[in-house]
């Protein structure tokens, strides 16, 4: 018997994905460290933090068998990126978060 597993995939611009780590991690967090940034203008909020937020998001995706990806457009070519490698924020990336569904 062939099982169908579906898929939701999400594509994020990079804007709409630290909106979207600001609500997922942020706005619903009982961790006054991130209570405060809900006060905070994003383009204040340190890319170290950024980072942090997306491998919170990373972790939780794939605990749900899912995957983060980011992807990045160098000489006309579009390069995959499984994690963020660096000690700044990619801003030239597109996110795209795919869950299993159940």
């Amino acid at each position: 018997m062939k099982h169908d597993t579906r898929k939701t995939i999400l594509s994020l611009s990079n804007e709409s994905f630290k909106h979207y780590l600001l609500l997922r991690y942020v706005d619903d967090s009982s961790d006054p460290k991130w209570k405060k940034l809900s006060f905070v203008s994003v383009e204040l909020i340190a890319p170290e933090v950024w980072i942090q937020l997306h491998n919170y998001a990373r972790a939780d995706v794939e605990s749900q068998g899912g995957r983060l990806i980011g992807y990045e457009v160098i000489d006309e070519k579009l390069v995959r990126h499984d994690s963020i490698r660096s000690n700044s924020w990619p801003a030239d990336w597109m996110w795209v978060i795919q869950k299993r569904d159940n």
